[in-house]
């Protein structure tokens, strides 16, 4: 059994890896299964999206529910030394958001949100679209509601959902999010390993989602990818990415490890696919 210190490790990722207490960075990635088996394991995550490599099922639109409700109270920003990322609080109503539909087994609420970022002359996405790397990519973790709580969900293939959301810095910006500019804004202060800054505007999940067409994505059956690395999760990849400014996108290059470091390139390698099924919805 994972236990709740390596969740919140593997899922949002903190300072030290999971099972054993050995840190690790992103300059092993190959060598992460030495610790953690599951790294080695054949349904691993981020993976190369091939459009022509894909099936086009008729899948259900994903359901975004309370996606658009005010989240409540004050949403803190933290470097967690791998990672920024932050808490998802319930919404003014008392309700968590959640989603369901799409490639779904069941209704997934939402958990915490992170980043991945490159470097100077690197992409930093994840996953790539048709052999195209983005320069970001956000992370919306979220647990099935049947299970009580993380780590028990990350022990079965139906527990996590995460949606991933890519970004491009064009060199001439067109569209802009006000609360995401918000978070980019904020990084500044996120330099220092566990250093943390509140998010001063009240938002919804929703905002963090911009212009994206949400009926467009792909999906497949996948895994964390830090390590823990557990084959527990459903992704549904956005591949239209949204627009972050130069100065916004530099701001991530900024943020320093639990050593001092620059943490940058924070993204794992493209795993094998191992004849998964990927699945393109573009209703």
């Amino acid at each position: 059994m994972v236990s709740a210190l390596t969740l919140i490790c593997v899922l949002l990722p903190l300072a030290f890896a999971s099972e054993g207490g050995h840190e690790w960075n992103y300059g092993n990635c190959a060598h992460w299964g030495d610790a953690d088996p599951k790294c080695f394991g054949k349904q691993q995550s981020p993976i190369a999206l091939v459009t022509s490599e894909s099936t086009t099922p008729q899948l259900a639109p994903l359901k975004f529910t309370n996606y658009d409700k005010a989240l409540f109270g004050t949403i803190n920003l933290s470097n967690n030394g791998h990672s920024v990322e932050f808490s998802v609080p319930k919404t003014v109503k008392g309700d968590l958001p959640t989603i369901s539909g799409g490639n779904l087994p069941g209704k997934f609420e939402a958990v915490g949100v992170h980043f991945h970022w490159g470097s100077k002359g690197v992409k930093g996405s994840e996953h790539t679209v048709d052999g195209r790397q983005f320069d970001a990519e956000m992370h919306i973790v979220h647990k099935n509601v049947k299970y009580a709580s993380v780590p028990e969900a990350v022990e079965h293939a139906d527990g996590l959902a995460v949606l991933g959301v890519l970004f491009e810095a064009p060199k001439t910006l067109t569209r802009t999010y006000p609360a995401l500019s918000e978070i980019f804004d904020r990084l500044p202060k996120l330099v220092d390993y566990q250093s943390t800054t509140p998010l001063k505007k009240t938002m919804s999940l929703s905002h963090l989602l911009g212009d994206l067409h949400t009926t467009k994505f792909f999906s497949y059956s996948g895994s964390l990818t830090t390590p823990g690395c557990g084959e527990a999760v459903t992704w549904h990849v956005f591949p239209e990415p949204l627009q972050i400014s130069m100065e916004h996108l530099q701001n991530f290059w900024g943020i320093k490890d639990a050593h001092g470091q620059p943490l940058v390139n924070n993204f794992r390698p493209l795993q094998d696919r191992n004849d998964r099924p990927l699945y393109y919805n573009n209703a």
